[in-house]
C-alpha cells in the first residue's frame, strides 16, 4: 500500500501572528523562518499520528481491494474517486452507490454496497487508487498547541546538539498528542 499527497493544505493550524505570539517575536526578521517551523511541525506531528491537521487530498494505493478499504490518514472528509486497472484504458471508476464510506476521526473506511461485491483488477502492485480528502474542519486544541510548542522548541533549539545533548522534542508535546496517535 502506498500514500501519495496530491494536494497539500492551504493553510497551517498556526497564524504567523499565533506563532510569534507563542515565541513572544515583536519583529517581523525571523517570520520566513518562523513559517517553516509552522509547516515542520504541523508536518511532524501529522506524521506522528497518522493525521491529517488541515484540509488535504491524497492518493491510496494497493494491490487489490481488500474486504475493507482503511485509510492511512484519517481523519477522513470525504472520498472523490475510486478507480481501478482491470486491463483497460482508461482506468474505470467506481460510481459512488457501488461503495459505503464510513468516516471516523480514527478509523474510516470504504466498504461496497449492500449487495455489491469489488471488482476484479489485474494483479499489479499498485491496481486499486482510491482519492479522498483528509483534515479537520477543526484542529483539535491539544494539537494546535503541540505544533506550537514544537515551532517554540525548534526556534530555541536550531542545533541539533544543545551543550553536548541531543535536544529531543518536549515531553509535553508528546503527551498531547498522544491521545491522537491512529
Amino acid at each position: 500500500m502506498s500514500l501519495t499527497l496530491v494536494t497539500g493544505p492551504e493553510t497551517e493550524p498556526l497564524t504567523i501572528e499565533e506563532a510569534k505570539s507563542q515565541l513572544r517575536l515583536d519583529f517581523d526578521e525571523d517570520d520566513a523562518l518562523v513559517q517553516r517551523l509552522v509547516r515542520a511541525a504541523r508536518m511532524w506531528v501529522e506524521g506522528q499520528t497518522h493525521r491529517a491537521l488541515m484540509e488535504q487530498t491524497w492518493d491510496q494505493k494497493m494491490p487489490c481491494f481488500p474486504g475493507l478499504i482503511r485509510f492511512e490518514k484519517n481523519p477522513v472528509m470525504s472520498v472523490s474517486s475510486i478507480t481501478y486497472d482491470e486491463g483497460s484504458s482508461p482506468n474505470p471508476t467506481l460510481a459512488a452507490s457501488q461503495y459505503t464510506v464510513v468516516t471516523r476521526n480514527y478509523n474510516s473506511y470504504v466498504a461496497p454496497a449492500y449487495g455489491v461485491s469489488w471488482p476484479s483488477t489485474l494483479a499489479v502492485p499498485e491496481a486499486v487508487t482510491v482519492r479522498f480528502v483528509a483534515g479537520y474542519t477543526e484542529v483539535p486544541e491539544p494539537l494546535t498547541h503541540a505544533v506550537a510548542m514544537l515551532v517554540a522548541h525548534w526556534y530555541e533549539n536550531r542545533e541539533i546538539t544543545t551543550h553536548g545533548s541531543v535536544s529531543e522534542v518536549p515531553m509535553a508535546v508528546e503527551a498531547l498528542i498522544s491521545p491522537y496517535r491512529c
